[in-house]
């Protein structure tokens, strides 16, 4: 099912306040989150963000749960494939993708793998 652009766009700003709010209220994310999957159960941002919250808790099993179904929601919602890839690394460098603006944030370096850019 595709978004349409109003629904893009206040789902991509709750990706920006979850951003911000994560490290100083987790429970009003999680509220607003939830919120969101229940006016919009068919978009992959708020599986994605319970992702996210998940994963902050240690439950990283959940947390896939909640990425992959973001992902079967949309395949082309770049956060959730990029929070799956990172999730299945192992990686112990942390880059959580709230939003499309966290994807575009990245360059590719001259063998073939993605770096984050820093913005200052």
């Amino acid at each position: 099912m595709r978004q349409n652009r109003n629904e893009y766009i206040v789902l991509e700003k709750l990706g920006e306040k979850v951003k911000s709010l994560i490290e100083k209220d987790r429970s009003e994310c999680q509220e607003l989150v939830v919120q969101a999957l229940v006016n919009y159960p068919h978009a992959p941002q708020p599986q994605n963000l319970l992702g996210i919250l998940a994963e902050k808790q240690g439950d990283l099993a959940l947390a896939m749960k909640h990425y992959r179904a973001a992902w079967s929601l949309s395949p082309n919602y770049r956060p959730s494939r990029k929070n799956i890839d990172r999730l299945v690394s192992l990686s112990s460098f942390q880059c959580y993708y709230y939003d499309q603006e966290c994807c575009e944030m990245e360059t590719q370096d001259s063998q073939g793998l993605f770096k984050r850019k820093i913005i200052i």
